[in-house]
């Protein structure tokens, strides 16, 4: 089964859930079509992300994407941004010094 195959349903998935946890929350109520739409536009924007990435590790002439494409990728989202950075500082402080800064970024 293709990566798109299983993650696609994973991520729909996910979005009923949020949606079903939030219903009492918010006091609303979502309609199925409405989650269906939810979850494919989380696909779209992710699959975009997914290439972005790529696209900035390859203007850097790597193969890998690093902390740096991440970095770039959420610039113009403050708070997205803060958290991005707090998190790189936390793992690159917990790197070897003599490795090169290529940590990766875990989000919770």
């Amino acid at each position: 089964m293709s990566g798109e195959k299983k993650l696609r349903p994973a991520i729909h998935a996910t979005v009923l859930e949020i949606c079903n946890e939030l219903e009492p929350i918010l006091n609303v109520k979502y309609e199925p079509d409405c989650v269906e739409l939810i979850g494919e536009l989380v696909w779209k924007k992710l699959c975009l992300y997914g290439q972005d990435l790529e696209a900035f590790s390859k203007h850097a002439k790597r193969t890998t994407i690093n902390n740096e494409d991440v970095k770039l990728l959420v610039r113009r989202n403050e708070s997205l941004k803060k958290l991005i950075d707090d998190k790189s500082k936390a793992t690159t402080s917990t790197t070897s010094k003599s490795k090169k800064s290529t940590s990766t970024i875990v989000l919770d």
